[in-house]
């Protein structure tokens, strides 16, 4: 599901090209630019077991200096986000996406980094 998101956000997002990171940017990164993790798992389980069905929660971070910057960064993604219910994503199209839930949006500003930081807290389910 990563690299399959990753690259479906590349498409929508051609900016993040280079910039997007999993769970850390290093120091040296060029902003703006996205630093994801998965913060939950769920497995879809019946009376007969664990089906094939997923749900995983991600935290999406932008991160600019300029809060405009972040700001257009988020709008971008979050539309990103609100497309990808019902479609097909991979290089293959391999994983078809069922539902997408955005659980929270949040700006906040980061001293010690000085950024802007914009975290969308979304579920994909597939």
């Amino acid at each position: 599901m990563e690299e399959a998101l990753r690259h479906a956000l590349l498409l929508s997002v051609p900016e993040l090209t280079d910039r997007i990171y999993p769970t850390n940017a290093p120091e040296t990164a060029t902003k703006p630019y996205m630093v994801y993790m998965r913060v939950d798992t769920d497995r879809v389980k019946t009376l007969d077991g664990y089906t094939d069905k997923q749900a995983f929660r991600y935290l999406f971070n932008a991160m600019a200096v300029r809060y405009g910057d972040m700001k257009a960064l988020c709008d971008k993604t979050e539309a990103f986000l609100l497309s990808l219910a019902g479609s097909r994503i991979g290089r293959d199209g391999n994983i078809y996406v069922e539902d997408v839930n955005i659980n929270n949006i949040e700006e906040i500003y980061e001293f010690g980094l000085k950024v802007n930081r914009g975290i969308i807290d979304f579920t994909i389910y597939f």
